[in-house]
């Protein structure tokens, strides 16, 4: 059981570090979109929870498939000779599957808080009606320098969590 409870550690962690690297997006949606005349911070501080959950939501959304499948093949393989050699592998495909998913969720975090800052309004499935004029949406992504220093921001928060990230799954090496 005690490696099954390590397999559980495991996505506690990396759910946890996904709280806190969508948090920080939360944070840039927060400063980037700050009014000039200032803001109530206990009602920032209101919004901050609330995203909260809802970033939880997301996390969860992302961690569900390897929260059932890695204690599952864990205690499946409990007994097995080839217990390491599996989970060594189970974990890593499910460091890449949150290292991919994740890095999604940060990019389109930070893009979010861009977007806002022109429509007033969260990313949401209208953004889809531009692929057909890619040109012009290219020139508006390049165009403005701001945008540049987002992707920066989202390039850094990035690499930030997948360093995080591999020190969670050496820290909990099967």
């Amino acid at each position: 059981m005690d490696r099954t409870a390590k397999t559980i550690g495991y996505i506690v962690a990396v759910h946890l570090l996904g709280l806190l690297a969508l948090s920080a997006c939360r944070l840039v949606l927060l400063f980037g979109n700050m009014p000039a005349e200032g803001i109530d911070w206990s009602l920032a501080a209101r919004a901050m929870l609330i995203g909260v959950k809802f970033d939880n939501l997301i996390a969860s959304y992302i961690v569900a498939l390897p929260a059932v499948v890695l204690p599952v093949l864990s205690l499946s393989m409990e007994q097995s000779g080839s217990y390491t050699r599996v989970m060594r592998c189970a974990t890593s495909v499910a460091t890449w599957y949150f290292g991919i998913l994740y890095a999604v969720a940060i990019f389109v975090g930070v893009a979010n808080a861009r977007y806002f800052h022109f429509f007033e309004n969260h990313l949401n499935i209208s953004v889809t009606e531009w692929f057909g004029f890619v040109g012009d949406t290219t020139g508006l992504i390049f165009g403005d320098a701001m945008n540049l220093v987002y992707l920066a921001i989202a390039i850094l928060l990035i690499v930030l969590y997948e360093i995080a990230l591999r020190g969670i799954n050496l820290r909990f090496k099967i």
